[in-house]
């Protein structure tokens, strides 16, 4: 598993394990949550691993899967999480600035292609796979959702070309992202901020992700499915 926030990267990571996955963490630096989520795989019985990598460098990149080869297996299972990092707000649409746009945008891009590129060449051996690519919630800020924009369609066209060229050899590709992320349109203003709901918005992820790593999911690919960001104080699942 490459990257992902201290609420979506554990909530895949230990729904992985519970379906019975040995689990690998790789990311740039690790906290003290990670290293809760490694014990607590550990404790159920699974493998668990963490890996520092640069995930927008092929080569840091492909050093972490010969480690974790060496440690554990060859994976089956890929899951990217892409997050945008920190971008400015408070500017007018007109005066944020096009390089830092780009930068953030091609940071994000990059670091999904590099991982599933070389995750791909994990699964070829093979010849049966999933790679999983999960776009993180952003703040509500106007920058920030109009950034997102141009990563999501990016995330979208590479997830449909990746899952039609590996579909020959048992390999899935998909795309989990946040409902509102696919609204075209600007961003309400009056939108709850996405740090009140972002728990919920990972366990809808870790479900999905259990659900398309199954058997069950082998005829789904190259698809975008989108996972609704509850409204603060709303669960995304009722309670029983």
């Amino acid at each position: 598993m490459a990257g992902g926030s201290e609420h979506t990267g554990p909530a895949v990571a230990l729904r992985l394990a519970a379906g019975g996955f040995d689990v690998a963490l790789l990311d740039t630096a690790f906290t003290a949550a990670d290293n809760k989520t490694v014990r607590w795989i550990e404790e159920s019985g699974r493998r668990c691993i963490t890996v520092e990598a640069e995930l927008t460098d092929a080569r840091s990149v492909g050093v972490a899967f010969d480690q974790v080869r060496t440690a554990l297996s060859s994976p089956t299972v890929l899951v990217t999480c892409v997050g945008l990092g920190p971008v400015s707000d408070g500017l007018p649409e007109d005066e944020f600035a096009d390089e830092q746009r780009y930068a953030v945008v091609r940071r994000a891009l990059r670091s999904a292609f590099v991982c599933c590129q070389a995750g791909a060449g994990q699964l070829l051996h093979h010849r049966w796979g999933r790679i999983i690519i999960v776009t993180e919630p952003v703040d509500v800020s106007e920058n920030a959702w109009r950034t997102l924009q141009p990563v999501l369609a990016g995330l979208i066209g590479f997830t449909r070309s990746a899952a039609l060229e590996l579909a020959r050899s048992g390999i899935t590709v998909n795309l989990i992202a946040p409902a509102d992320c696919a609204v075209d349109s600007r961003a309400p203003a009056d939108q709850p901020a996405v740090n009140d709901s972002a728990g919920s918005y990972a366990d809808g992820v870790a479900h999905l992700t259990e659900f398309l790593v199954n058997e069950q999911a082998v005829g789904i690919t190259g698809q975008e499915i989108y996972v609704a960001v509850p409204q603060a104080g709303v669960p995304l699942h009722r309670e029983r």
